[in-house]
């Protein structure tokens, strides 16, 4: 898959999210995993393991408790 179809998907992912009143994450350091995604330097299964990890980080900064795992 090229970049371009890449950014492609996610641009449509974006749209539809936005079409249902959504708004997709915008936190820039999960966009740059996305643009790492988008250019072929991490797989998809990498992105979704970071972002699970970036959601678990900021559940652990909104709850007050330090995290315990590498903060993403």
């Amino acid at each position: 898959m090229t970049p371009e179809q890449r950014r492609a998907i996610f641009d449509r992912v974006v749209d539809r999210w936005a079409q249902r009143g959504f708004q997709f994450e915008t936190s820039p350091i999960f966009r740059a995993s996305v643009d790492d995604w988008i250019e072929g330097r991490i797989s998809i299964q990498d992105l979704k393991q970071r972002y699970s990890e970036f959601l678990r980080t900021q559940s652990y900064r909104a709850s007050g408790l330090p995290p315990t795992a590498t903060e993403f």
